[in-house]
């Protein structure tokens, strides 16, 4: 699911953990402001391009991405690693958001320039509002995010 007015990129594998967040995100009237992509690899050629060298028109800078850690073809921790090294992507909050609560993974993940570190915890009152929570943080508290960087 492609939103033209992204400020929000949902990158998990886990169709299960997608169904649970779209449905919070709809619960409070946010999920037209969703992309939802489906691993790291995808998280890259649709932020970045492809490899091709050609010059690509790329979509607006999302104002917050939500992260999962664990994913197949490119985890995240991978994606932490080439996002912080790109000037294009090196100020977007990233959230990264994972049923680990191992501190190892929290560390890594700080340690390569994550803002944040979300736990995903099940709730049968409130199912995913551990991700409305972060996403209103990042959207609406936090002033970072409404700033775009500048383009040199």
């Amino acid at each position: 699911m492609r939103c033209e007015n992204t400020d929000l990129l949902l990158v998990d594998d886990d169709s299960n953990d997608v169904a649970v967040a779209m449905r919070a995100f709809r619960l409070h009237s946010m999920d037209q402001r969703v992309t939802i992509l489906r691993d790291g690899a995808e998280l890259l050629e649709y932020l970045l391009g492809g490899n091709s060298g050609v010059e690509i028109e790329l979509p607006s800078v999302p104002k917050v991405i939500l992260l999962d850690l664990k994913m197949p073809r490119l985890d995240g921790k991978a994606v932490l690693r080439a996002l912080r090294s790109n000037p294009r992507t090196r100020n977007i909050p990233i959230v990264v958001v994972s049923w680990s609560d191992q501190e190892q993974d929290m560390h890594d993940c700080y340690a390569l320039g994550a803002n944040s570190f979300v736990v995903k915890r099940f709730d049968a009152t409130r199912p995913g509002q551990y991700l409305i929570d972060a996403a209103r943080y990042w959207l609406e508290t936090n002033g970072a995010s409404q700033v775009q960087p500048r383009r040199k």
